[in-house]
């Protein structure tokens, strides 16, 4: 269609020339092909241009050329010759002005493009910001109430006990919310190492659901156990994949109603496939295919009350693929309910052993009273927390930075030091190598306590001396078990909250 539109534009003209012979007469029958020649490159492109090119000679030849001696045939031939030179030249521009412009419009597009993916990363970036604020003020208002009423009046031991409970609620959410921001921050740039063992699936969802126990409970909320998983093992982090399964019941329960139910499904052929299914708000069409993208949330009506971020889903996706599976999500639309399916490679029988990866429980240490150093810069944190040693019955001394550490172990010999890194002057690491340089004969154990709880800090803390090392904030509970045991060894809950 692109050479006919040549053929015709060509015609046209020699037409158009023929019609204006008696007022142009002889002069230039060439040069109105030029014209020809732009508008067929201008239409159809580099071919077209070049067949007008070769064609408008000919026609012009036969309708136009007259040569009635030798001298008129070598004009005529050097306008034919001259006319191709100007073609060449007018197909040459056209299609470099056509690239030109075709390569703008491309460009723009791309550049209209990445503008509007900045502006919804960007939108998409404030909105979770903005969630973040509120999810943070919201049990910084209570800590703060809490203050005030131990700072007031005299209250007895019942409301001490109340305050106390909503202090523990709230500093728990506040370090949910933390650990969320430090885990999409590790997994998304690799920085999780996965440490597998053969476990059967019963087992990581029967820990899942009691994990998310209390929310279900006070919700009036219902599992459905629709599980056929007996004989069914996967090589997995225990741990990580319990994460994987309590974000997905979280997120079923903060976003049904009170009283609704919630479907826990196994299927198991060549891979294990763990459905959870609710009946709450769903998912709009345009929204589920970006479900698992960072800063991307729904109607949060339901759940603002219970807290969160938003970001459990990331997780979850970038958790499942770590283990070579991969999830979906599925929803009929809004208020129709949701089912989010995690498929996972399942061992063959044969490679099934359990027994031998499980780790008998340590027989229980007696606690006794310690001597405990704790070195911290941070007022108030060294000050209650040397007040819950002393109340678990351990005699405590308290240091506001290394060289007073350094200074006390001369007089108080300390059978553990508990410190921060992030000490002024010396820090943590250094007064940790000065203690094993300056008291062999002491020996304390020395245990980190920071709010840096990435796996090089953990390994920089281990290669200074330290025996753990604890990320702030740490479970009251586990710190208490692992100072009054007798050796390093910690209980599950403490491994798991506390030693990161």
């Amino acid at each position: 269609m692109r050479y006919l539109s040549a053929v015709v534009v060509v015609l046209g003209i020699a037409c158009a020339r023929a019609a204006l012979a008696p007022l142009l007469g002889t002069q230039a029958p060439l040069l109105p092909f030029v014209l020809g020649v732009f508008v067929s490159a201008y239409l159809g492109g580099l071919g077209p241009a070049i067949v007008a090119s070769l064609l408008a000679p000919i026609v012009a030849t036969v309708w136009f050329a007259r040569w009635p001696n030798e001298a008129a045939l070598i004009q005529w031939g050097s306008h034919v010759v001259f006319f191709l030179i100007i073609s060449v030249l007018a197909t040459w521009l056209m299609y470099s002005l056509q690239r030109s412009h075709g390569a703008q419009l491309v460009a723009l597009k791309k550049l209209g493009d990445t503008t509007q993916a900045l502006r919804d990363a960007g939108r998409r970036k404030d909105e979770f910001l903005a969630m973040l604020a509120h999810e943070l003020r919201n049990p910084l208002a209570p800590i703060r109430n809490v203050a005030n009423i131990l700072a007031g009046d005299p209250v007895d031991s019942a409301a001490v006990k109340r305050v106390s409970a909503v202090l523990q609620r709230q500093v728990g959410q506040l370090t949910r919310l933390v650990d969320d921001l430090l885990d999409v921050a590790r997994i998304t740039r690799g920085a999780i190492e996965l440490r597998k063992t053969v476990v059967p699936i019963r087992r990581v969802i029967e820990t899942a659901i009691e994990t998310v126990r209390p929310l279900l409970d006070a919700r009036q909320q219902v599992i459905v156990d629709e599980r056929r998983d007996e004989g069914v093992f996967v090589e997995v982090d225990e741990l990580r994949l319990g994460q994987v399964v309590a974000n997905l019941l979280t997120n079923a329960s903060k976003y049904s109603a009170k009283g609704a139910r919630i479907w826990v499904t196994i299927e198991a052929a060549d891979d294990v496939i763990l459905s959870v299914r609710d009946e709450g708000i769903g998912v709009d069409a345009q929204l589920l295919p970006h479900v698992f993208e960072l800063f991307v949330q729904g109607d949060r009506t339901l759940d603002r009350s219970q807290g969160g971020l938003g970001i459990g889903l990331t997780i979850v996706m970038h958790l499942v693929q770590m283990h070579g599976g991969r999830v979906e999500a599925r929803s009929a639309g809004l208020d129709e309910g949701s089912e989010f399916r995690v498929r996972l490679p399942r061992l063959p029988v044969t490679m099934t052993r359990p027994a031998a990866n499980r780790i008998a429980p340590a027989p229980a240490s007696r606690r006794v009273s310690r001597r405990v150093l704790v070195v911290e810069d941070n007022v108030d944190s060294a000050e209650t927390l040397a007040w819950l040693l002393r109340m678990d019955g351990h005699e405590v001394l308290v240091a506001f930075d290394g060289a007073a550490a350094l200074s006390a172990l001369r007089h108080f010999p300390a059978d553990v030091v508990l410190m921060d890194i992030g000490l002024p002057g010396l820090d943590g690491y250094l007064v940790a190598h000065s203690i094993r340089t300056e008291f062999p004969d002491l020996a304390p154990r020395l245990l980190a306590m920071t709010g840096y709880g990435r796996a090089e800090d953990r390994k920089q803390a281990l290669d200074a001396g330290f025996e753990q090392h604890l990320t702030k904030p740490v479970d009251p509970e586990c710190l208490l078990a692992i100072i009054g045991s007798g050796g390093s060894g910690v209980s599950a809950k403490a491994s798991q909250r506390s030693v990161q």
